[in-house]
């Protein structure tokens, strides 16, 4: 950073990267830097997206402008599957969007609204950025904005292109494709869908979803680069696609019958596991200890309550019990409550 001679600022609460020059800070108001226009170059572009929320899970998130009539890009999530979803615009504009297409492994989805949008991000079919490479992102972080306010920008550095396995039984994401890991803390709630952009504003990806290791309690910090975005918008790309609409909440069980005795700030130890039932299939027994269910804590009894609201029937999801001394870790599909 010092061969720049820059000192960095972050307000990033308030939505706002500053930078000064040591040897100039007075004419910063009257020269703006290469990053103050890749910033205000690029808000127009993002939008913020809200939509159902469950227990602890957020109803938020950020996304992108990528064509000049309504497409959107954002990422996978349960705010996706509520009655309806809302795209707010850079301006304060409100637009309900329609859901095109979702995708389980690379965790993107498409949206659409009724909206002529005349500023939107170009996607690149070759890679944007190069390890070493300073980028920005920007994204509605802890939903800082929720009308015409900014989103936040935080300045980081591309520390690897890489790839990742949806290895499941390893890790408490399903995730599986191209990355670009950043060196900046863009892991945080309503960040997914944020745009990552060189100083010269090309498009280098998106944020990607939260990935905790509830083991470590560890994030990756990451982008979904512009290439995996054209393919999955164009079509060609060769996953499983969710092309149907959002669907109403379920009730969902996994067959347990929890320990009730204390309250629901008790932990969640499994008393019995009902014959025949998902939790029998993955060969859960009494006296587990659930410690995580599709990557989210549980804590106790009411946080345990409070996961099964963002889960569906026949979907599998990574649960991390705690039998003994030993974590062990299940794929399971709930089913719907009896």
């Amino acid at each position: 950073m010092n061969m720049f001679g820059w000192r960095i600022v972050f307000l990033i609460g308030c939505g706002v990267l500053m930078a000064g020059s040591h040897l100039a800070v007075a004419q910063q108001k009257d020269q703006p830097s290469f990053i103050d226009q890749a910033i205000s170059n690029s808000q127009p572009k993002m939008v913020k997206v809200f939509g159902a929320s469950a227990g602890k899970v957020e109803g938020f998130a950020t996304g992108i402008i990528v064509s000049k009539d309504g497409l959107i890009l954002s990422s996978q999530g349960v705010f996706l599957d509520g009655r309806q979803v809302k795209v707010v615009l850079s301006d304060g504009a409100e637009h309900i969007a329609t859901i095109l297409k979702r995708d389980r492994e690379t965790q993107l989805s498409l949206l659409k609204i009724q909206a002529t949008t005349p500023r939107f991000f170009e996607l690149s079919t070759e890679a944007v950025g190069e390890k070493g490479d300073w980028v920005i992102a920007l994204s509605n972080a802890f939903k800082v904005a929720d009308k015409d306010e900014p989103v936040s920008a935080m300045l980081g550095v591309i520390s690897l292109r890489t790839t990742m396995e949806a290895r499941l039984t390893k890790r408490d994401v399903a995730y599986r494709g191209e990355l670009v890991l950043i060196d900046a803390i863009t892991s945080n709630p309503g960040a997914s869908g944020g745009a990552v952009v060189t100083p010269n504003g090309k498009l280098v990806g998106i944020v990607g979803k939260i990935i905790n290791s509830s083991e470590t309690n560890t994030r990756l910090n990451y982008a979904v680069p512009s290439s995996v975005l054209h393919e999955f918008v164009d079509g060609k790309a060769s996953v499983t696609k969710e092309t149907q609409p959002a669907m109403e909440r379920q009730d969902v069980e996994f067959g347990v019958v929890l320990f009730k005795l204390g309250g629901r700030n008790n932990p969640a130890y499994i008393d019995r596991v009902v014959r025949g039932s998902p939790a029998a299939k993955a060969k859960l027994k009494s006296d587990d200890m659930i410690v995580s269910i599709a990557g989210e804590k549980i804590g106790n009894l009411k946080d345990y309550a409070e996961s099964l609201k963002s889960l569906r029937a026949e979907e599998e999801v990574l649960m991390i019990v705690k039998r003994g001394v030993e974590m062990v870790r299940v794929r399971i599909a709930p089913r719907l409550k009896k």
